[in-house]
């Protein structure tokens, strides 16, 4: 355990009392004012390179009701926790340590600290893997919290290439068992079987949709491809909300356009600065917000900031402003109170097309 003074003030800022006042905690109109922490405004270009002290999070707690929307009737901040923070898994680019430093400064400790930060903040939700449920269910019995939970779903990682829907409907048992808010189909995994181009794979889906409404669930689509729910329309497969990779590509590591591949994402990488190593997670930005645009479903978008390459002001406002409806982002301790202080901000001034689904 550390005996930084700072890091012990603030969990003990942290501890107790400030759970107990969370359900005052909730959502607000996008016209809620953006707190400011000790005179030092928190913006795209001075994110803290340190935690915020105990006073600083004061401030940024006294106005974090965070605006909202709604996926059938489970009530949602607009920033959403990414997983990062529970599993450790960092895009690296050619960076090779960021994992090993991101999984030997994600103690349980602070998982917990920074769920526990998210909360004071307003964010009221996280999106997960099924596999990290326990994690945060260890963390409301510890902790007293309520941060709601949108899991992915899929079958085990090695078994991708052969869809059985009793090996995934047991998966879905065993999440649901974990007592999730929302589910939807694994990004990666939908992109698998869209990218086979075997028929029998999208019946596979329709079925897998299928499966998370006969538990009583919406039955949201997950993916890093605009080919999957484009897929899914040609075929006449209902999908009740989209959950998919959404960023610009402003930014010196994107894949240039020309060489981009489908599928390419989390596929294998190449030192060829021209092509894919783990730096773009949407290929087709433009394209998908034209697509959305014709959608009256909720819109989830996640890897907004490109893995850590775009400045949270710019990537919330672009997200926002073509489509969007919750933007799901991967956040350490220290990012916490600048990116909601932004979202709130962005949400006062966006000029959206696209009108709110969720």
């Amino acid at each position: 355990m550390s005996k930084d003074p700072q890091i012990t003030n603030r969990r003990s800022f942290l501890g107790g009392s400030i759970l107990a006042g969370l359900a005052l905690t909730g959502c607000a109109s996008p016209d809620d004012s953006t707190a400011e922490t000790s005179g030092r405004k928190l913006d795209a270009c001075s994110t803290p390179s340190q935690p915020l002290s105990p006073e600083e999070y004061a401030k940024v707690q006294a106005g974090t009701a965070l605006p909202c929307g709604q996926i059938g009737d489970v009530r949602i901040s607009r920033l959403i926790a990414g997983g990062n923070l529970l599993s450790g898994w960092c895009h690296q680019r050619d960076l090779l340590f960021v994992r090993q430093l991101a999984e030997a400064y994600l103690t349980e400790q602070k998982q917990f600290d920074t769920l526990q930060l998210m909360e004071a903040a307003g964010i009221n939700m996280i999106m997960v893997d099924m596999i990290q449920m326990p994690i945060v269910n260890k963390y409301k019995k510890q902790r007293g919290g309520r941060m709601r939970t949108i899991a992915s779903v899929r079958q085990d990682w090695g078994a991708w290439d052969r869809p059985n829907i009793h090996e995934l409907k047991t998966e879905i048992s065993r999440t649901i068992d974990q007592g999730p808010d929302l589910l939807y189909l694994h990004g990666g995994y939908c992109d698998r079987l869209v990218q086979s181009g075997q028929p029998q794979n999208i019946v596979f889906l329709a079925q897998a949709l299928s499966a998370l409404r006969e538990r009583g669930y919406l039955a949201g689509l997950g993916s890093h491809a605009l080919e999957v729910p484009m897929e899914c329309d040609k075929r006449g497969i209902a999908v009740d909300y989209y959950v998919k990779t959404f960023h610009h590509d402003r930014y010196w590591s994107a894949t240039p356009r020309e060489r981009r591949k489908r599928f390419c994402v989390d596929g294998p990488t190449s030192l060829d600065h021209n092509e894919f190593h783990d730096n773009i997670f949407c290929i087709d930005p433009e394209e998908t917000a034209a697509y959305m645009l014709g959608k009256r479903q909720p819109f989830i978008a996640f890897k907004v900031l490109a893995a850590g390459a775009i400045q949270p002001k710019s990537a919330f406002t672009w997200a926002f402003e073509n489509g969007a409806d919750f933007l799901a982002v991967g956040m350490f301790d220290f990012n916490v109170g600048a990116d909601v202080s932004i979202l709130k901000q962005v949400l006062k001034d966006v000029k959206r097309q696209r009108p709110w689904a969720g």
